[in-house]
């Protein structure tokens, strides 16, 4: 951690420039790596020092072939003491390298009068040229760089212009080298792109179905594919991997997932944030996935290019939203070491008079009667994100030293310090951990310098290892208004008033909710598979509605028997918002109703309109 260089920043003094970030500790850091090509980057050294602030400890760098041998034996020796600087300060950084290798210099193409890049996309005229190379740069690293990638996508006709049989040769030769130069590396087979650059192509008859036919799982120790795409696609593509593995009897095979991510639209940063949640879960739950890096971590541009638009900072470093949801993917954790501000989404405030911090032994003490402070970034959860995170843990794991008692005082919707509960201390002399489930949060830095909770030392003083605070994590949930707050949900949307699924914006009983209008118009709603799919049969359906009039909504899921299976809310013309729940046994989201959703809301056939406000799955 750099807790010395950013000792100095004042908790009121932070601003969102990423140059002001905390330290940060992202919670599953040796699982969820980033992509990146720093040496593209003049400020490539600022680029590694807020990587590592982000606690990231795997990023996957392409270096290219033609770039660093410029004619056999010819080495760029500009290119690589960039390079070798760049490895040094990971490696200094303790930022494990994925390494890939590729692609081929015109010298040393089988095609080298094919316009550039193209000609680097086509195998070594001589496959020695291709062994001197893996060589060379296996040695050169060497104890810096361990795990190694051939090639990217040789399944899409952009990356890879040859033979099935020509990459498994390439891939084979690279294996024996990496392997003579340090029997520890390992190796990876080239991500799959899983699309052959016209369409989507993956499982059985395919080109790892090929690959893996001419004996290329002799000569990976980890499976590799990319996964971008719906949450029912991703599903689909790693089961369509599993199938060629089974086949091949290759299925206890550990798999990476070296590319995944989310292209936002315009500013539009919400939904990529919200799918860092998504492919963390999703992907969290096949125990064979042992990494996945997100693509990438900065964002290049703003013209609209496909490339520009998928990172975690922009293209200034300063952090998008993405950024502290792909921190935080499985909670925002405090780490304190000799630091005094907090790390990640969470903020350690020491400046008020009654804050009473002193670190010791990479703990923190809290004097008897002082506080400690935390401020919630409020990218990742303000209030409770519009009413998409009403429940919110904390975790607070403390050394039960002596017989006092400290309690947590949060920003509540009734008490800006509302009391979480007391705890008595029994001197165990053993690390416990207390979590506190907070139903009224609100968060809203109402607090002493804008802090969001505290810690409080009523008795004796109080060491204290970590902080995590954790949302809701099952529930997927939808709040409709004129831009909907979606997480792990979405309401299928049209703007043509002759389609089934268009709705309105409209304000009734002092919200603004999403209007159903007649007998043909319904909310359709699709559920991330990372969150519900085929097998997850008991669920909750909850919908909140505008109780106008005595006539039935109609709520339609999909279910083992029916894909519109029907539960009512019977309205009582109360003209007040309400909340109706369901519990189902018989769920079934398989994404089989039209527009691949998974339910729909409509009238009961009645002529009647109906207001939306929320829906939610919880399971």
């Amino acid at each position: 951690m750099q807790a010395k260089k950013w000792a100095g920043i004042l908790f009121l003094s932070l601003i969102f420039a990423f140059t002001a970030v905390q330290p940060a500790a992202a919670v599953d850091s040796d699982y969820f790596g980033v992509v990146e090509h720093p040496h593209r980057y003049a400020d490539y050294s600022a680029l590694i020092d807020q990587i590592e602030a982000t606690q990231t400890k795997w990023i996957r760098i392409s270096p290219d072939w033609n770039a660093i041998e410029t004619a056999k034996g010819v080495y760029n020796s500009t290119f690589l003491d960039r390079l070798d600087d760049i490895v040094d300060q990971l490696h200094a950084k303790d930022i494990k390298i994925l390494f890939i290798l590729g692609f081929t210099p015109s010298w040393a193409s089988s095609n080298p009068t094919a316009p550039f890049p193209d000609r680097t996309r086509y195998k070594p005229a001589n496959w020695s040229d291709w062994e001197d190379y893996v060589q060379f740069i296996a040695t050169r690293y060497q104890g810096k760089v361990t795990d190694w990638e051939v090639w990217n996508e040789p399944d899409h006709l952009g990356f890879w212009k040859d033979s099935v049989a020509d990459y498994k040769t390439l891939l084979e030769k690279a294996y024996i080298q990496l392997k003579n130069v340090d029997p520890s590396n390992r190796v990876l087979m080239a991500g799959l792109a899983l699309n052959d650059g016209t369409q989507d192509s993956y499982g059985l008859n395919t080109f790892f179905d090929s690959l893996l036919a001419n004996g290329a799982g002799d000569y990976m120790d980890v499976v590799n594919y990319h996964a971008y795409g719906s949450s029912a696609n991703l599903i689909a593509k790693y089961n369509g991997m599993m199938d060629v593995l089974n086949k091949y009897g290759l299925s206890g095979k550990d798999i990476w997932v070296t590319e995944t991510g989310y292209r936002n639209s315009g500013d539009k940063e919400s939904p990529k944030a919200n799918f860092v949640d998504e492919t963390y879960l999703l992907h969290k739950q096949f125990s064979n996935i042992k990494r996945i890096f997100w693509y990438n971590y900065r964002r290049t541009g703003t013209t609209g290019a496909v490339e520009e638009n998928f990172g975690l900072a922009d293209a200034g470093l300063n952090p998008l939203k993405a950024l502290y949801y792909y921190q935080a993917a499985n909670g925002a954790q405090s780490f304190f070491g000799d630091q005094t501000e907090n790390v990640l989404t969470l903020y350690v405030n020491d400046s008020p008079h009654d804050s009473g911090i002193t670190p010791v032994n990479g703990n923190m003490k809290v004097t008897e009667d002082q506080y400690m402070y935390f401020k919630i970034n409020d990218n990742w959860l303000y209030g409770t994100n519009e009413g998409l995170d009403p429940l919110v843990y904390i975790d607070v794991t403390y050394l039960d030293d002596g017989t006092g008692r400290w309690r947590l005082h949060y920003d509540a919707q009734s008490n800006a310090y509302k009391n979480a509960g007391t705890v008595n201390k029994s001197n165990s002399q053993t690390w416990i951990t207390q979590s506190f489930a907070l139903t009224d949060a609100k968060f809203s830095n109402s607090q002493n310098a804008g802090s969001d909770f505290r810690i409080w030392a009523e008795l004796g003083d109080l060491t204290v290892k970590s902080v995590t605070v954790r949302k809701e994590d099952n529930a997927a949930r939808a709040i409709l208004q004129t831009e909907n707050k979606q997480k792990l949900i979405e309401q299928v949307l049209s703007t043509d008033p002759a389609m089934e699924s268009y709705t309105t914006v409209e304000t009734i009983g002092g919200l603004t909710a999403r209007r159903i209008g007649g007998n043909t118009k319904y909310a359709y709603f699709r559920v991330s598979d990372a969150f519900a799919r085929a097998g997850n049969t008991n669920l909750t359906i909850g919908v909140q509605y505008f109780d106008e009039g005595t006539d039935s909504i109609r709520i339609q899921y999909n279910s083992t028997g029916s894909n519109y299976q029907n539960v009512y809310i019977a309205k009582t013309g109360t003209n007040t918002w309400k909340t109706a729940q369901f519990a189902v046994t018989n769920a079934n989201f398989s994404n089989l109703q039209n527009y691949s959703a998974d339910l729909r809301i409509g009238n009961n056939y009645d002529g009647s309109v109906e207001y939306i406000r929320m829906v939610e799955i919880i399971r």
